[in-house]
């Protein structure tokens, strides 16, 4: 039987990230590579689920940050009825589009292009927004593996300059796929686009609803409040954490002082050792293994998921 700790992780969060355990998409067909492929330093990075979900947040806070991401968020977007969707569909897109089939990635790749086809509208300032617009896809796309990057730089191994270009260059490749105009592809061209990008992000009324949506949303463990809001504070505040110290400032969503950035960081902490204890190596890369490898799909990866529920 396995641990009761470890299935009440486990469900927890793929109740927010969906469980992404397919066979017929992670396993087969035998010895397709996916887009990338083993060798990439991107299955090292995406396969470490704790380095994804603390990167969440921030990812998701620095998309919004543009007026025209946030206007197409607010003005076609359930978020509000359906709270786990958006994680959901960010999660998977990002272990779709690493470790599935070619066939399945190039698919979730179309599907949502698709998507961001039937999406535009009018900003609050009255600028006008269309989602397929290839800078509004560069930016979101760009801010996925920025924050990725970065919670894995800290909490699973440092990254040399070189493996940083290469992480960047391959996430280019599912970029460009998507629709995506002008994206880095090192990181020192990640610093420059990020500068480029700055004078054009805000925070409006409907970005400071989003981020009230986050602290109030049924994320994560059932705590009376205020404890339940204070622990999504820290959460949000941790993953900010990861990036520049002026995004914590545009967004109010930075640490105050020593005890609380102290508190945020033994909050991630936790988390990040708990994920890794509860999913040991994600069902998503462990079946993409064995299917480049020829192998049987493992019924040991969806074990856990399956006690889960």
């Amino acid at each position: 039987m396995l641990d009761p700790v470890k299935q009440r992780i486990v469900a927890d969060h793929t109740a927010i990230t969906g469980r992404h355990d397919e066979p017929d998409i992670y396993g087969e067909p035998p010895d397709d590579p996916g887009l990338l492929g083993p060798d990439s330093i991107s299955w090292e990075i995406h396969g470490d689920i704790a380095s994804l979900a603390i990167a969440g947040p921030a990812a998701i806070v620095m998309e919004i940050m543009h007026p025209s991401v946030m206007a197409g968020v607010h003005d076609m977007s359930s978020y509000r009825e359906d709270p786990f969707r958006r994680a959901r569909n960010t999660a998977g897109y990002v272990v779709t589009t690493t470790f599935a089939s070619t066939a399945r990635a190039e698919s979730e790749i179309a599907r949502v292009r698709r998507m961001h086809e039937r999406v535009n509208g009018v900003r609050p300032d009255g600028e006008p927004y269309e989602a397929i617009d290839p800078d509004l896809i560069g930016w979101v796309h760009t801010c996925i593996p920025w924050a990725v990057m970065a919670a894995f730089d800290r909490y699973c191994r440092p990254l040399s300059t070189d493996e940083r270009d290469r992480y960047l260059a391959e996430q280019a490749i599912i970029g460009r796929l998507g629709g995506a105009g002008d994206i880095p592809e090192t990181y020192a061209d990640l610093q420059d686009y990020i500068e480029r990008f700055r004078p054009h992000l805000a925070v409006n009324e409907q970005t400071r609803t989003f981020f009230e949506f986050l602290l109030t949303a049924p994320f994560g463990p059932k705590l009376p409040e205020p404890l339940a809001r204070r622990l999504k504070l820290l959460t949000v505040q941790g993953s900010m954490s990861l990036l520049p110290a002026w995004t914590g400032e545009l967004t109010g969503l930075r640490t105050g002082g020593p005890l609380d950035r102290t508190a945020a960081e033994v909050s991630l902490q936790l988390n990040v050792r708990a994920l890794r204890w509860a999913f040991g190596t994600p069902a998503y890369k462990a079946l993409a293994l064995a299917r480049v490898r020829g192998e049987a799909a493992p019924t040991v990866a969806t074990d856990a998921l399956a006690a889960a529920f």
